[in-house]
C-alpha cells in the first residue's frame, strides 16, 4: 500500500513539474536589471529604432532554426524592429554574462541596447507580437512627437 501511496505522489510531482514546464516554456519574462550589452550586440548588427529581437542559438538546438524564421518575420514586418542571432556557443563569455540558460533564448532589447524582456524556449510568436504592439511601438511614438 505504501509503495502504491509513494508511486502516486512522484506521478503526481512529475506531472505538476511538467505542467509548469509547458506554461513557463517560451513565455515573455520581464528583464532583470544588469549592464548594457549594446556594445557587445552591435558587433552582430545594428540595433532596430524601437527593438532589437536577439536570439541564443546552438547548432544542436531543435527549436532555434524554427524560432528563428519566426523572429525574423517578426522584424521584418513590425517597422523599427531588428534581428539578431548570436551562436551561444562560439559567444560564451556574453552567453553567461546575460544568464542565458537555455536555447533558443531571445532578448528584446530597445533601441540603446537595454533589456526589456526574454524568452526562453520555443516563442509563442503572437506573445512577442503583442508586446512590440503594446510596450514598445508606443514608446518610440512617444518618443518621435
Amino acid at each position: 500500500m505504501n509503495n502504491i501511496l509513494l508511486l502516486v505522489l512522484i506521478l503526481l510531482i512529475a506531472l505538476s513539474l511538467g505542467f509548469w514546464l509547458k506554461v513557463s516554456q517560451g513565455s515573455i519574462k520581464s528583464a532583470k536589471p544588469h549592464k548594457n550589452f549594446a556594445s557587445e550586440f552591435s558587433k552582430f548588427g545594428s540595433l532596430g529604432n524601437a527593438a532589437t529581437l536577439i536570439q541564443f542559438s546552438t547548432d544542436f538546438c531543435a527549436n532555434c532554426p524554427g524560432s528563428k524564421r519566426m523572429m525574423k518575420e517578426i522584424a521584418t514586418n513590425t517597422l523599427g524592429v531588428k534581428f539578431i542571432e548570436i551562436d551561444a556557443q562560439n559567444n560564451i563569455g556574453l552567453t553567461k554574462q546575460l544568464n542565458v540558460l537555455s536555447t533558443p533564448t531571445i532578448l528584446i532589447v530597445d533601441s540603446q541596447g537595454e533589456e526589456l524582456a526574454r524568452v526562453s524556449g520555443k516563442p509563442q510568436k503572437k506573445s512577442i507580437e503583442n508586446f512590440l504592439l503594446h510596450k514598445v511601438i508606443p514608446t518610440l511614438e512617444k518618443r518621435t512627437a
